[in-house]
């Protein structure tokens, strides 16, 4: 046993002088505010309130269409073509005020606007718009879509080869 367990051991003894100024750094520290996790209480879009989006996940049980809330916000930014980052995985569980909240931050393509959703549940709001500017046209989607469904891949791998990373520098000059 050492000293300073020896010392912790008695009763009224304090802890170690170091560890207390430790504890009270932490207790002073700022802790960074993080965004919001949904857009629970945001008001939807008004025309087609529900975006379908191709999810980026080269999981082939996941190469669907996923559909996602479109907030008031996004509205004008979150058209077909442009990527998205969407909050992915939050199971039924989670639904607070109609919405799904949980889940992940993944990137995606929306592929379409919609006015109604095939799908029963609440969905989940769109998380932010990383780019304006459309990407995926649909003759891309297409053409991805055949080579996928001919090699046995996912939309999600041939479109990481078929569409360029993101440049920033790009993207802010006026296409």
């Amino acid at each position: 046993m050492s000293s300073e367990n020896e010392q912790s051991a008695e009763p009224g003894a304090g802890p170690p002088e170091q560890l207390a100024l430790i504890r009270e750094t932490v207790r002073r520290a700022k802790v960074p505010r993080a965004k919001p996790r949904t857009w629970r209480g945001a008001p939807l879009a008004d025309e087609l309130p529900v975006a379908r989006v191709l999810v980026n996940k080269g999981v082939l049980h996941l190469d669907q269409y996923f559909d996602y809330a479109v907030p008031q916000e996004l509205d004008a930014d979150a058209q077909p073509g442009v990527r998205v980052r969407v909050r992915f995985g939050a199971g039924g569980r989670n639904v607070q005020g109609g919405r799904r909240e949980g889940g992940g931050l993944i990137d995606g393509f929306i592929v379409e606007r919609r006015a109604d959703s095939d799908y029963q549940g609440a969905l989940a709001a769109l998380a932010s718009v990383v780019s304006p500017e459309p990407v995926l046209g649909p003759e891309l989607l297409a053409l991805c879509r055949a080579v996928a469904d001919r090699y046995a891949g996912s939309l999600a791998d041939v479109l990481q080869l078929a569409v360029p990373p993101r440049n920033g520098r790009a993207e802010a000059k006026p296409s």
